[in-house]
């Protein structure tokens, strides 16, 4: 008799806690999780010492109308007349630039003007080009490295 009470009381318990813990609501996140309002390519990961940095970029708008359509799927606009910041070290603006009417900047700084008075190989920084479309603001990060 006790072996069934014991057995009847452990699953109550189990069941009970089961319940309980199936109610519980999720939590919302701090900042909301909202998508980029524009697609960013960038090109240049590694350059010489003596060379400057020279990296390209590509803004393209994604046109979703015809996701569904198979012979139209998702279109890519260039964003003309976007400005672009980039940063270092997430506060140090060290460039910008205007996208032209194909969506294209390029970025270019000696590596002295990114905080690297004598680049030596491996040396890595990671740049952040930062804009606002739509009044949407997003980053892209991206490395370069000394050759």
């Amino acid at each position: 008799m006790k072996k069934y009470i014991n057995k009847a009381s452990l699953l109550i318990a189990f069941f009970s806690v089961v319940y309980l813990t199936s109610c519980v609501e999720g939590v919302e996140l701090a900042t909301p999780n909202v998508a980029a309002p524009v697609l960013v390519l960038l090109q240049g990961n590694t350059f010489d010492a003596t060379a400057p940095v020279s990296v390209v970029g590509r803004f393209y708008e994604l046109d979703k109308t015809g996701i569904l359509d198979q012979n139209v799927g998702i279109d890519s606009i260039p964003v003309s007349g976007l400005q672009i910041r980039v940063f270092i070290n997430q506060t140090e603006e060290v460039g910008s630039a205007t996208t032209d009417s194909d969506g294209r900047i390029v970025f270019q700084q000696p590596w002295s003007g990114l905080g690297v008075p004598s680049p030596t190989s491996g040396r890595q920084i990671r740049l952040e080009f930062a804009g606002t479309h739509k009044n949407i603001a997003f980053r892209q990060y991206h490395n370069v490295r000394v050759r």
